[in-house]
C-alpha cells in the first residue's frame, strides 16, 4: 500500500493519513461517479477532505503536488510513500466528523465484491467433495493454484533436482496468475471455484480467502466507466492481498465473457476496449509486488473470450457433460441409499444420455442431476408420504427434459 505521510513546513513528520492513496483514488473515482462530476475536481476534494480529517491543513499548490503524485500511482507508479506537506490546524468541521464522512464513503465502495470468503469452511468443503467426476480438474487446479501463489515452491524444487534454480522457473514466474475455467453450463465450474478455497488450505497452511467480483464492475454503459470500475476493483483486491500478508487471496469472476470480450467486436465501443486493455493490464500487474493472489476467470462461451486473455491462462480447463460412466458414479453418490443394480443405473444412464439426446438434443448436466432430477423424484416420495424408490428417479430421467445446449449469444447457467 502507498501511505500518505504528512510533513510539516519544517520537513518534520506529523502523521500518516488513515487511508493509503489506492483507497482515495478508489474514493475520488467513485465519488465522481455518484455526483456526475469530473475525476479532476474529485481528486483535490477528497484528499483535502482527508487531510482535514487528520486536523490539517494544505495549500493549493501542494494539493495540486499531491494530486499529480496520485494520478502518477493511478497510472501504475507505486513509490513507497507520498509525502504531503501540510500545517497543523483543523478546518471543514472536526476530525471525527470528517472521519465518519470518509468510512461511510469507503464503505460505498467495497460494493464490486460479494461478502469474502474465508476457508477452512465445512460447508464448502461438504460441496467440493460431491462433485464426482472430474477429479482431474480438481487436482490440475490445486497444481496450478500452488505453483501461482507459492513460486518459492518451485524455486526450491529446482535447487532440490538441479542444483540451481533453472531458467524455466523464471519462465513460470512471468506468468499471469490467471486460470480459466470454460465449457458448458451445469457442469460444475462454478462450484469447483467456489469450494477449491477448502482444498487449498491444506497445501497454505492456514486460511485462504476468496472475493467474487460481483456484476456491477461491468458498469451501466457510460463512456469511461467500465475502465474506472476495473480499476477500483482491482485496487480494493490488492490493497486486501497486502493486508493479508501472506495468506493467499482468490479473485472469481464469472460469466466473464460479458467483461472480457472480444475487442475485434465491430459492435464494441470503443470505451469498452479501454476497458478490455485496462483489465489485462492489472491482470499482468499482479505479477508484481509478491502478492498471493490468484485469479479466476469463469465463462460458457469461451469463444466470445478475448484472445489476449485466453493467451495469459496459465491453466484453461474444459468442462463437459457427464459421460455415462461419470453420469452412474454421480447417481451412486447421489443416492447411495437407494439399492440401485446394474440394471437400474443402465436405465438411469441411458434415460439421461441416448434417450435424453435422441428426444431432446442434449444428454443431461450435471446440474440437471444433482438440482433437478434427484429432488423432483424426492418430492414425490415425500407427497406420497413414502421411501424414494429407483422408479421415482426412473420415470423423471425419462420425462425431464434437460439443458439445452449453449447457443451462440446466451450467457445463463453454471
Amino acid at each position: 500500500m502507498v501511505a500518505m505521510q504528512l510533513i510539516g513546513g519544517g520537513g518534520e513528520p506529523v502523521g500518516t493519513l488513515h487511508a493509503g492513496a489506492d483507497e482515495i483514488i478508489v474514493e475520488a473515482e467513485q465519488y465522481a461517479r455518484d455526483n456526475t462530476m469530473s475525476k479532476r475536481r474529485c481528486f483535490p476534494l477528497i484528499l483535502r477532505q482527508h487531510v482535514e480529517a487528520a486536523g490539517c491543513t494544505i495549500s493549493d499548490g501542494d494539493l495540486a503536488d499531491a494530486v499529480d503524485k496520485l494520478e502518477g500511482v493511478r497510472g501504475g507508479d507505486r513509490p513507497g510513500a507520498i509525502q504531503l506537506r501540510v500545517k497543523p490546524g483543523q478546518t471543514g468541521g472536526t476530525g471525527k466528523e470528517q472521519g465518519q464522512k470518509m468510512s461511510a464513503k469507503m464503505s460505498h465502495a467495497s460494493r464490486f465484491f460479494e461478502a469474502e470468503r474465508v476457508y477452512p469452511n465445512a460447508e464448502a468443503r461438504a460441496w467440493y467433495d460431491r462433485l464426482v467426476g472430474i477429479d482431474d480438474h480438481k487436482k490440475r487446479l490445486l497444481l496450478e493454484l500452488e505453483l501461482l501463489l507459492y513460486p518459492d515452491r518451485l524455486v526450491a524444487w529446482s535447487r532440490k533436482h538441479h542444483g540451481k534454480e533453472i531458467r524455466a522457473c523464471q519462465i513460470m514466474a512471468t506468468r499471469a496468475p490467471l486460470v480459466l475455467l470454460e465449457g458448458d453450463v451445469g457442469c460444475g465450474k462454478t462450484v469447483l471455484a467456489e469450494t477449491i478455497g477448502d482444498a487449498l488450505t491444506e497445501l497454505a497452511g492456514g486460511k485462504v480467502h476468496l472475493l467474487k467480483i460481483n456484476t456491477q464492475v461491468r458498469g451501466t454503459g457510460m463512456v469511461g466507466e467500465m475502465t474506472d470500475l476495473i480499476v477500483q476493483a482491482f485496487t480494493q483486491a490488492e490493497n486486501r492481498a497486502e493486508a493479508l500478508k501472506g495468506q493467499p487471496l482468490l479473485l472469481l469472476l464469472d460469466e466473464a465473457d460479458a467483461l472480457a470480450a472480444k475487442r475485434v467486436d465491430q459492435h464494441m465501443h470503443h470505451e469498452d476496449k479501454a476497458g478490455m486493455n485496462t483489465l489485462l493490464q492489472r491482470i499482468d500487474g499482479l505479477r508484481l509486488g509478491g502478492r498471493r493472489i490468484a485469479v479466476m476467470f469463469i465463462t460458457n462461451r469461451p469463444d466470445a473470450l478475448d484472445p489476449a486473455v485466453r493467451r495469459r491462462a496459465a491453466l484453461r480447463l474444459t468442462f463437459r457433460r457427464p459421460d455415462d460412466e461419470q453420469r452412474a458414479e454421480l447417481f451412486r453418490q447421489s443416492v447411495p441409499e437407494v439399492e440401485l443394480s446394474a440394471k437400474h443405473l443402465r436405465e438411469l444412464v441411458t434415460a439421461t444420455g441416448a434417450e435424453a439426446q435422441k428426444k431432446f438434443g442434449a444428454t443431461f448436466t450435471w446440474s440437471d442431476i444433482t438440482d433437478r432430477l434427484v429432488p423432483s423424484a424426492m418430492r414425490d416420495a415425500y407427497a406420497a408420504r413414502r421411501a424414494l424408490t429407483v422408479a421415482d428417479l426412473v420415470q423423471h430421467a425419462r420425462e425431464m427434459e434437460p439443458t439445452p445446449l449453449m447457443q451462440e449469444g446466451d450467457n445463463n447457467g453454471r
